[in-house]
This record gives C-alpha cells, structure tokens and sequence, in this order.
C-alpha cells in the first residue's frame, strides 16, 4: 500500500524534491516498533488534503493518493480524523470526467469503508488532530455530519444520472451506501436536547 502511494506522489515530478528527503523517513516511521513513530508518519494526509486544490483547480496526484489510501480500511480512520478543508464537496462540481471520476470514487471508498466497519466519530476520537479535540474540525464531521452528508447524498444521486456509465453507477453506490450511514450529530445537537 505504501509503494503504491508513493508510487502516485512520483508521478507528479514537483514532488521529486519532497520525496528525496521524505521517503527513508516516512518508510523508517511506518515501519517503527514505537506508536508514536507511525502517528507522526500519519500526519502527511492532512498535507494530502491541503494539496487537493492547486491554483483553484483540483490536484489530481493528491486525489489519487487519497483514493490508494482510501481503499486501505486501516488508514480510513485516520484520514476520517484529520482536519478538513472548506468546500471539499466541490470537489463533485467540475466539469472534468477524470477528475469527477476519482473524487467519486474517493468518497465511495472513504463511505464504504465506513458503513462496512460500522466507523462512528467515537472510533476516530482518539485519532483526531484538533488540540482542542473539536469533532466539527475532522473530515468525518464535514462528509457525514448532517449537512455533509445530506449534500453528499443530493450530489450522488444527481450524479448517478450522468451519460458516463462509470461516474453513473459509483455515484449509484455511493448514494446507496451514505442512505445506510447514520450521520453525525453535531456537538450542538446534543446541547439542544438539553
């Protein structure tokens, strides 16, 4: 999974310079018998998604990295806990079929992930890189809290109407699975009920 990951990132030659100093480090981390070795290794995804946007348009290298660490169910979790980034869901508004494409199936394997492990925001608090420890910060908040999730399920079953077939039925079965998520309720919510 690793290779495959670094494998994307080589792809893009302006991550030549990153990858040179970066790769024994993150490789020796992983690798590490001490925790706290592979954590620090982690905290790369929130660059990832830091990088999605370059000059307003999407990164495709980093959303294909997304996608590799995507489809590892062990590292669905942590990127669930890292910090979002505002209007990641727009992500689903391009006009570009490859891009499209990979964003869909990004959150078809982020959301499968989730409905099959049965992931709450309690499986992930502990992971979460906020220093105040706020749920509302985490990725997992912005893709399934109530709102997220609603606009999610409104732009995949737009989606699942396209004339491309692949986009169609991925947005199809993304749209099937976040109905069986329960989404998450927002700190708020529970002072409300109150």
């Amino acid at each position: 999974m690793l290779l495959q990951c670094i494998a994307n990132m080589a792809v893009d030659p302006e991550n030549e310079v990153y990858l040179k100093k970066s790769i024994p480090t993150m490789i020796r981390r992983i690798e590490s018998s001490v925790e706290m070795e592979s954590v620090v290794a982690m905290q790369a995804i929130p660059h990832c998604l830091n990088r999605l946007w370059i000059k307003g348009e999407v990164n495709l290298h980093s959303l294909r990295l997304l996608v590799n660490l995507a489809c590892c169910p062990d590292m669905v979790p942590h990127i669930l806990a890292s910090k979002t980034i505002t209007g990641i869901l727009t992500i689903l508004d391009t006009d570009k079929q490859d891009v499209l494409l990979r964003a869909v199936t990004w959150l078809l394997c982020m959301s499968s992930a989730v409905e099959a492990l049965s992931i709450t925001y309690d499986h992930i608090a502990p992971l979460n890189q906020d220093p105040f420890g706020n749920p509302n910060y985490t990725l997992y908040h912005t893709l399934y809290g109530m709102k997220g999730k609603a606009e999610m399920e409104q732009k995949a079953l737009q989606m699942s109407e396209m004339k491309n077939i692949e986009i169609a039925n991925k947005s199809k079965r993304l749209y099937e699975i976040l109905r069986q998520i329960t989404p998450m309720r927002s700190s708020c919510a529970s002072l409300n009920r109150l």
